[in-house]
């Protein structure tokens, strides 16, 4: 999709579509529907996880008053958490799609998301169930990913 052509953020945008639509060819209308279509399916996603995070710090709130909060309520909330985090960050990336940014930054969001998918693995995993080889693989690939992205942030500032 041409990068001046739609801009999806502004408040002006299905104006500046219903203007561009007539210009646009058969692909650039359809891959705009569909990344609509997936946009809408994650603000559900995202009002659905937020729905499960008030939730669950109700129960935790509850728990705390009746006898206290165990660990696994405190995974479980941070597991929800980061979820919610990551369905906004893939939010960021359709955007990102429809504004017609650049390709490195696309590359940059999805290397986020993928470390905070990783963080959200630490969180929630019980460390009895991995090996230890596992784990040691979990942090190679986060600290790889880790350097991937400074280093798309430094060329970003080049």
């Amino acid at each position: 999709m041409d990068k001046n052509k739609l801009s999806h953020s502004n408040s002006k945008g299905l104006q500046r579509l219903k203007e561009l639509w007539p210009e646009l060819t058969i692909f650039e209308r359809f891959e705009y529907l569909v990344t609509l279509i997936v946009s809408l399916v994650l603000a559900l996603i995202i009002v659905v996880a937020l729905l499960s995070l008030l939730e669950n710090i109700y129960e935790m709130l509850a728990a705390q008053v009746t006898g206290g909060v165990d660990y696994k309520m405190f995974q479980i909330t941070f597991g929800i958490l980061l979820t919610l985090l990551i369905a906004l960050e893939f939010r960021n990336s359709i955007d990102a799609i429809l504004e017609g940014k650049g390709l490195l930054v696309q590359v940059k969001i999805v290397v986020l998301i993928a470390i905070i998918a990783l963080a959200r693995k630490f969180l929630v995993m019980d460390p009895k169930e991995f090996e230890p080889m596992m784990i040691a693989a979990f942090a190679l690939v986060t600290l790889s990913l880790g350097i991937v992205y400074w280093l798309l942030s430094k060329s970003h500032k080049l």
